[in-house]
This record gives C-alpha cells, structure tokens and sequence, in this order.
C-alpha cells in the first residue's frame, strides 16, 4: 500500500501520544519485547477500520505521507481488512492506495489499483450450504449473510441487528452463490445473544468447519478452515522472500490477534480491544492519533535511530 505524499513525526510523551508506542501490558518479558521492536521491518500489515482509519473513517494527511515515505524506504505496507472486496477498493482509490489489499479476514487479495484478483480462500458451494443450514437450525433467530467476491449478501434481520454495516444487497434465506463466486465470509448476529454466547453456540456444532472470529460487538464472522489475518501475512511474507521476524502488524480488534502472533512485531492501537492489547509486544497511539504513522516512523530504517519513540 502506498501514497505519493510523504512527511511525519514523532513525538514523546508518558501515554501514547501521536508518533509516540509504549509498551504493551503483555507478560512476554521487556527484553524480548525490544529486542522484537529493533529488527528490521520490510513488511507492515495493517488492519484499517478502528487501525490505519480514524473515527470518521478517514485516513488522515499525515498517515498518507508516512505510508508514501515506507514506500519510498522499501518497507512494504499492507491493508489486511474484514471489508468485503468491493469497499475495500473503494477505500483504496479513494486514497490512491497501490498494491495489494486483503479482504474479508485473509480470504481474498486484490489488487488495489486494477481490482484484479490475486488469492481466494473462501467456501465451497457445499460446506458453504451446509453451514448455513446447521447454524440456522442450532440458533432459532439468528440473522446471516454471506460475503462473496462480487458482493455482500444480508438477510433482512441482519440489516435491522446491524444497521451501520458495509454496502449490501439484501437477500433473505441466504445461501451459497454460483461456483463462480464463491462465499469468502459468512456473517451471523443475533437479536437476543451477545456476540461470545452466539460464538459459543455456534462452535458447538460447527467444530472445525470454520474459523469463528469478530470485528465489532455486534456481529460473528466465519471462514473458511485455514483462512485467517496470520495465514495472510505469512502469504505475503512468502511472496515477497520476507522473513517472519522482518515483519510488522498492526490491529485493534479479536481478529487481528492470528496476525499479530504471526507478525515479527506485534502492535495494537490503543483504542484496540482488551485481548489485541494483550497480544501485543507495543502500544501505539489511538487511530485518531495516527498510531500506524507511528509504527511505519518506528519501523522505518533511516528514522528508527535518530527519532525518539518508546518501546
């Protein structure tokens, strides 16, 4: 992922402030932590909403600069999203964002600028319809849809559950598209159940025919067997002959934790979730405070040794 603008800063301060990582809470001990934060980074997968986007679900002017500078530094930066493909681009070209992008929690990569489709790990049209079909007869009431290459599909109740979500078609009774299109992402929410007991229920009967994992409060997301955020990073890192230890992640939310435990160096935003910070090896400032401009400020070879930021 890269931009044509460059310039940033960091700053110090006692709590994650812009330009400013701190440790994480995490019991890996100090040591190894530092030792982690000084290698050399050549890869930096992010996370983009809650991460590398603020509140506003904007990337701001700084964080542009810093993502054109990596680039010009050789370090790669690379979106890895639970957005279904087409919103994903849209943000791309919003932004003038290059490279590849990965969507819907590791199951597809995209190029950002052609839309070409580089890797897909989704369901197939059987596992996809019988999954949907134990899960509506475990959970009287849940709500569903299903995330494909060309389009998000949601049931009517699963708009009502969850107003606010990615652009849609609404489709109720949900199944399994054509062969052509295959399910990357199947979504579950429930009007009655918190997100840990619909989890918790739906692994019960699904075992290990799909990957169980969340963005937000309000809605489960389910994978295929094998796709996650830290098989994609590895994928990308084997692509590019880049070394685990040389890599980077950053995230705020329960599926990000598979990148963050893939990842060379572990960071979460301070805004993330209880148990990204706890995965975590640093604590970078919110995304509102631009903490993956601090990241790449930190990670970048010519900055890390002049440029104070506390690890």
């Amino acid at each position: 992922m890269s931009n044509t603008n460059a310039r940033s800063g960091v700053a110090t301060s006692q709590r994650p402030a812009p330009g400013q990582a701190r440790p994480s809470s995490s019991p890996e001990p100090a040591a190894r932590r530092g030792r982690r934060a000084r290698r050399i980074v050549r890869l930096v997968c992010t996370d983009l909403d809650g991460t590398l986007l603020d509140s506003t679900g904007a990337i701001r002017e700084r964080t542009l600069r810093t993502l054109a500078e990596a680039g010009r530094a050789g370090v790669a930066v690379v979106g890895v999203t639970g957005r279904p493909v087409r919103d994903t681009l849209d943000l791309a070209r919003r932004y003038g964002l290059t490279g590849p992008v990965v969507c819907s929690n590791g199951a597809v990569t995209v190029d950002a600028a052609t839309g070409r489709l580089l890797d897909c790990r989704g369901f197939g049209p059987g596992d996809t319809a019988g999954i949907l079909r134990v899960v509506r007869d475990a959970v009287p009431g849940v709500a569903l849809g299903v995330d494909s290459v060309s389009g998000l599909r949601l049931e009517t109740a699963f708009v009502r559950r969850v107003p606010n979500t990615w652009r849609h078609m609404v489709a109720d009774g949900v199944s399994a598209p054509v062969d052509t299109d295959p399910v990357v992402k199947i979504l579950a929410a429930h009007p009655m159940l918190l997100v840990d007991e619909l989890a918790a229920m739906i692994a019960s009967v699904l075992g290990d025919r799909a990957v169980i994992t969340r963005s937000t409060g309000d809605f489960l997301e389910l994978s295929a067997p094998g796709v996650d955020k830290g098989e994609a990073l590895r994928s990308l890192a084997e692509g590019r002959g880049v070394p685990l230890e040389h890599t980077a992640a950053v995230g705020d939310m329960p599926n990000d934790i598979p990148m963050l435990r893939a990842a060379g160096l572990a960071a979460a935003v301070a805004n993330a979730h209880e148990d990204a910070l706890r995965a975590a090896d640093i604590v970078l400032p919110s995304n509102d405070d631009e903490g993956v401009a601090a990241l790449i400020r930190l990670v970048l070879p010519r900055v890390a040794a002049v440029e104070a930021c506390r690890i």
